[in-house]
């Protein structure tokens, strides 16, 4: 089993990710003991920027601004790309093939294609590490089965065991901490729901942050592979709002106001699933 294999894998490396034109390098760490499944991610660029995972609690360390934030993974298996374990269960929407070997990082790969079977989703494709089966690199095809997203490792060393100090957390006297607290939601109790959902996506998370004066509702939806984020707040007539849509490289985004509220809507999927879900949103009755 994929997942099980990589629940026991032992590695770290650097991976650059892009993001329409933005780019990022990362220092990742995976371990897992007796203790449970521990990681860490570092930004080698931009932003000073350290994530600590110890099964489903992180810890996100920002030290130029003195600020630690700690919240709890409700549905994601990992902090960095990994390949989703329910590929075998998305045939009613993907269709899923593999198509060869190749090296990438100095190691060989299996390379899947995950492609949509309607005009609601992206299409992936998979660079698998044929000893520890860990993702070393995944590309976002739009539509037109052009890259708009991009993740791979440039170096990668599997280990027998990781340092336990590869996970220490800094000492982190004078900073601001933030607790994010995430929850599964039923629609009758966050009060609102969309009425027109293209087949397959479901509501998986729901979260109430509060902050300035408002409060603002998020909530998230899954197929199982995709993901869609709506936001629902205030709506607030001294500020711009979004109103149709607009996209940031691979991220589509639609904004509307319906009774008193602004929602948005945002997701790596095409601008048509995020326009839907943003136009049936409704309150529960």
């Amino acid at each position: 089993c994929i997942r099980d294999r990589d629940k026991r894998s032992n590695y770290e490396g650097i991976f650059v990710l892009r993001k329409s034109d933005k780019m990022m390098a990362m220092h990742v760490v995976h371990g897992a003991d007796d203790r449970g499944v521990w990681e860490s991610m570092e930004a080698l660029n931009g932003e000073a920027r350290k994530i600590v995972r110890h099964n489903n609690e992180v810890l996100s360390i920002y030290p130029d601004r003195k600020l630690v934030t700690i919240s709890k993974m409700v549905d994601k298996l990992g902090l960095h790309p990994i390949l989703p374990e329910n590929l075998d269960k998305l045939g009613n929407y993907y269709s899923v093939s593999q198509q060869g070997e190749e090296r990438i990082a100095g190691r060989q790969t299996s390379v899947l294609t995950v492609q949509p079977k309607d005009a609601y989703r992206y299409g992936y494709k998979y660079w698998l590490d044929t000893e520890t089966h860990v993702l070393l690199k995944c590309d976002l095809l739009d539509e037109n089965g052009d890259i708009v997203e991009q993740m791979m490792y440039t170096a990668f060393h599997d280990h027998a065991a990781v340092p336990p100090t590869a996970f220490n957390i800094p000492e982190l006297k004078g900073y601001t901490r933030q607790t994010v607290n995430k929850a599964r939601g039923e629609q009758a109790e966050i009060g609102w729901h969309a009425a027109s959902m293209p087949k397959g996506f479901m509501l998986t998370q729901s979260a109430r942050r509060s902050g300035d004066n408002n409060q603002a509702l998020h909530l998230m939806y899954s197929d199982g592979l995709a993901s869609v984020s709506v936001f629902i707040e205030a709506a607030n007539n001294g500020a711009q709002r979004l109103t149709g849509a607009s996209n940031v490289g691979a991220l589509n985004i639609y904004g509307r106001q319906k009774d008193g509220v602004q929602i948005t809507v945002m997701g790596e999927v095409p601008e048509a699933t995020v326009a839907t879900i943003a136009e049936s949103m409704a309150r529960t009755r």
